[in-house]
């Protein structure tokens, strides 16, 4: 890792000299001579990460390299900052120039101080030097990993909808786990355990038989748990997937009224909850109070590493301890992923790398996690013998009981990433244990801290996008889709024990320090010499900010509590900070001495409950990432839309944008924001923009929208919502690159079947969103022409005709649909051929449609189906026997829900064989 961490620190340090020439004038050469050396000293590295591993001498030689490529990086941003506040105090651009290139008094003080500290970081790194050629350190050169496929992109979806590989030889594990849920002779509620080392796959079991027993219980709950937890969140969140009741109004709920509402929703029904990653006895000691048993045929599974625990909870079930795959199983698992896209794997698999392949497969133990880590790591290198055969030749193994021997393998996968990955993937260790973190966040966390490098024809966005997808294909990382609202959210995760790899090196390395959540842990002293802090939870606010005065990003998860802001913007230890994530902290006032931190380039208040932005916001002039949702500001300062470096912008919708300049040309991101006057004398400057999502359009907006929106080139998603949509979204010639598009307003001039010289969707739209736009037929034969859609969402009022025709053919690669309130539809035609790929169909509100069409019936690829609130007569018909079950008895999963009779609830009631 320590390459990894020297290679950012050099690149920072080319960085501040380009980016901050002006300051480092009379410094440059001595800045250059540091650059040099650390740039020379990165090439033993790789050397000495190795021998490391056995010679304490070698790990102190590679901390000591840590350690001055910091100090060096300190003290050259140290200048920077004192220039700059040097220039602060006197006004005017020529006397700024002449001030920096010929110092005051002051000033001069300040460059006799550098001098001398830049002298010892010289002298420190010659004593390095030195240091290495006794302990026999050589030049092993390159780049470790291989460099990011380039076919990563065009995979990317593919990889998405890949079938689920991780769960091979568990049948019979799977069947005797479900005849427990669902052996309807044992009313008793009986807590049911899976138990196993980390890596096995007992989250994986639990799912897939969650997944099929869930619609046989009134309520289903999963809750993780982890080895960090407390019994008030573990409570809320069974509330919150069991009631209505609103995050506020269960953050407000004491610990004693949430015991006494999950008692009382769950005493009259017949539930199913899961408990994943079970670390301690005390767990149950907390909750089964509060589970009831009512002799109704309950039931309750957990998955825990522990036989102790499992006891615990239920003496008089036993266990079900998993077991290790045979070497059959495991090179099914292990070929599986090292060959994604292939069918036939004999086919592209020879017999000599089988060989091998089956080698690497038996070192694996049996451990499912090691076999799908190790096959994504084979996938990389292709059907090479020698890079299998070196691979195979370098796996070590100890084993112990909680699955240690799967952090060989996985640390192996890790130090095969190339150098910038090694960073972007520790960066999972800021994160809490099983937290979901949305793909556009982290992404730009990882620009902010200059992990992206810049390629060639792409922006950082899109540079980034490939790492995590690398990432992906690796199995190191989880990609989560949410698609259960009209607009997709992708998240990511890691699996356990891939976090507890990430925390380890980051702290080893001295990458990053997290501390947690348990109700009764507070943050231990922290060491001086942190540059990244992960608060996680209420007790991690009792920090001194005074003991990390190297702190470069402070990350906070979980910290519903008040908390003391002036530590992080008004200390003058905490200066250099570059990223400030404060997302759901509580308060209600950001300080203006935030303009002080000049390196900031990463700033989220997002649900916070500040109403204004100081005014020394502006002056933050490398600050890219600027995210203000679910907070209560409506007026920004105007300084904020003269900061070049602005890469994403998130406000509320109600902010009054007084953008009247052009500019922001580096502007990646431009939402949620009300339309306004800017839409005429900016828009059509923000050439740069990917994504736009604006709110509150009126005809006096759509001249602007018209000419502005035409000159985004590079628009990839677009969200619009007003009175009216402007009719230039269907000019042939115009957004070429919009994949995803969101309308909420009616269309003058909607896009007809395609013809010679007529309106057109956007050509490469893979997601569509409509409200309010009253199409009709044509536009929908229009529609279906698509070539890559894949998710159509026709919401409230989007269609206006009483008769919907799918052809023959058409949309070709649609995998989600949701029709919600067409509320004049009565019939929908099918044609045989239509829309393969429909995997997922949502009906609601949709009060006079008739009946199902007849081509559901052809759709072997349609694995759910649900009914909401629709009229009793077509649920009747969709029941077993009625007349429209032979249209859809082959869909694994169909969910009806209906109103209760006294209008207040809406119960589902789940149909599977």
């Amino acid at each position: 890792m320590a390459d990894a961490v020297l290679g950012y620190v050099v690149q920072r340090i080319c960085d501040l000299l380009i980016d901050e020439a002006v300051f480092l004038f009379e410094v440059k050469d001595q800045v250059e001579w540091v650059k040099e050396e650390l740039k020379t000293m990165q090439c033993f590295l790789k050397d000495a990460d190795t021998k490391s591993k056995g010679d304490e001498n070698v790990k102190n030689w590679v901390r000591q390299v840590r350690e001055i490529a910091y100090q060096a990086e300190e003290l050259v941003e140290s200048y920077v900052l004192d220039a700059e506040q040097r220039r602060r105090r006197r006004k005017g651009f020529i006397r700024t120039i002449v001030c920096c290139r010929l110092p005051s008094p002051n000033g001069f003080i300040v460059l006799h101080q550098f001098g001398n500290e830049i002298e010892a970081i010289r002298a420190k790194i010659r004593e390095i030097s030195e240091r290495r050629i006794t302990y026999g350190i050589q030049d092993l050169g390159g780049e470790p990993g291989k460099q990011i496929d380039k076919t990563v992109r065009e995979r990317r979806r593919a990889i998405l909808h890949a079938p689920d590989a991780d769960l091979v030889g568990m049948d019979a594990e799977t069947n005797k786990i479900l005849g427990h849920l669902l052996d309807g002779s044992r009313k008793r509620r009986p807590v049911i355990s899976i138990v196993g080392m980390g890596g096995l796959g007992k989250t994986t079991l639990a799912k897939r038989v969650f997944n099929e027993a869930k619609a046989r219980f009134s309520l289903s709950v999963w809750i993780d748990v982890s080895q960090q937890y407390s019994a008030e969140g573990l409570l809320r969140e069974i509330l919150r997937q069991v009631t209505k009741l609103k995050v506020k109004e269960l953050e407000e709920m004491t610990r004693t009224e949430c015991e006494a509402t999950v008692y009382q929703t769950l005493k009259a029904e017949n539930y199913l909850i899961v408990m994943d990653d079970v670390w301690d006895k005390e767990v149950w000691t907390i909750l089964s109070p509060h589970l009831p048993d009512a002799q109704n045929g309950s039931r309750v599974l957990i998955t825990t590493r522990y036989v102790e625990v499992a006891r615990a909870a239920d003496p008089s079930t036993p266990p079900l301890e998993l077991r290790l795959l045979d070497d059959e199983e495991s090179w099914e698992l292990l070929s599986k992923k090292a060959f994604p896209y292939q069918e036939d794997i004999k086919a592209v698999c020879s017999e000599p790398l089988r060989n091998v392949g089956k080698e690497i497969a038996r070192k694996c133990g049996g451990l499912p996690l090691a076999l799908v880590v190790l096959g994504g790591l084979l996938s990389t290198k292709g059907p090479s013998l020698g890079a299998w055969r070196r691979v195979a030749e370098t796996l070590v193994w100890e084993t112990s009981k909680d699955g240690r021997v799967c952090l060989d393998i996985l640390a192996l996968s890790y130090e095969d990433l190339p150098r910038r990955l090694k960073c972007c993937f520790l960066y999972f260790s800021s994160i809490p244990e099983d937290f979901e973190i949305n793909v556009d966040k982290l992404i730009g966390l990882w620009i902010a801290e200059g992990f992206v490098e810049q390629r060639a024809g792409e922006t950082l966005e899109e540079t980034a996008e490939d790492y995590l997808e690398e990432l992906v294909q690796r199995c190191m990382v989880i990609r989560v889709q949410d698609e259960s609202g009209p607009i997709i959210e992708v998240s990511c995760r890691i699996h356990d024990l891939l976090h507890d790899l990430t925390v380890a090196e980051a702290k080893e390395v001295g990458f990053l320090v997290s501390h947690g959540i348990r109700d009764d842990e507070g943050v231990s002293q922290l060491d001086s010499s942190v540059r990244r802090l992960s608060l996680q939870g209420e007790k991690a606010w009792c920090w001194d900010s005074k003991s990390t005065p190297r702190l470069r990003t402070f990350l906070s998860f979980g910290t519903r509590c008040e908390v003391d802001i002036n530590r992080v913007f008004s200390d003058r230890d905490l200066k250099l900070l570059k990223v400030v994530d404060l997302e759901g902290a509580l308060f209600d006032e950001l300080p203006e001495q935030v303009g002080d931190l000049i390196h900031l380039r990463y700033l989220c208040l997002k649900n916070t409950g500040i109403t204004s932005l100081p005014s020394s916001v502006a002056k933050l002039r490398h600050l890219q990432f600027l995210d203000a949702e679910g907070t209560r500001i409506r007026t920004m300062p105007r300084g904020v839309w003269k900061i070049a470096a602005l890469r994403q912008v998130l406000i509320p919708p109600e902010v009054e944008l007084n953008m009247v300049e052009a500019g922001l040309r580096s502007l990646q991101v431009l939402k949620v924001v009300g339309a306004g006057r800017w839409i005429d004398s900016c828009l059509g400057s923000l050439t740069s923009l990917r994504e736009l999502q604006i709110k509150g359009i009126q005809d006096c907006h759509h001249s602007g929208l018209s000419s502005g929106l035409s000159k985004l080139r590079r628009l990839k998603k677009l969200y619009l919502e007003g009175e009216w949509i402007p009719d230039c979204l269907w000019t042939p010639s115009s957004f070429s690159s919009l994949q995803v598009l969101c309308l909420s307003g009616k269309v003058r001039r909607p896009p007809q079947q395609s013809i010679s010289g007529g309106d057109h969707w956007p050509p490469i739209l893979t997601e569509l969103t409509l409200f309010h736009t009253s199409l009709g037929q044509n536009s929908i034969a229009a529609l279906e022409k698509l070539p890559e859609l894949k998710y159509l969402y026709l919401c409230a009022g989007s269609y206006k005709g009483n008769e919907m025709i799918c052809s023959r053919g058409g949309f070709p690669k649609l995998e989600t649909l949701e029709l919600v309130q067409l509320d004049e539809l009565e019939t929908w035609v099918i044609e045989a051929g239509a829309m393969a790929p429909l995997r997922s169909l949502k009906i609601c509100y949709c009060e006079k449609l008739a009946m199902l069409p007849e081509g559901l019936q052809e759709m072997a690829a349609l694995k759910y189906l649900i009914l909401y609130v629709m009229p009793p007569e077509i649920c009747s018909r969709a029941q077993k026997g009625g007349e429209d079950w032979p249209k859809i008895q082959h869909v694994p999963l169909i969910g009806i829900a209906v109103t209760s009779s006294d209008g207040e609830d809406i119960n589902v009631q789940w149909i599977t064989d």
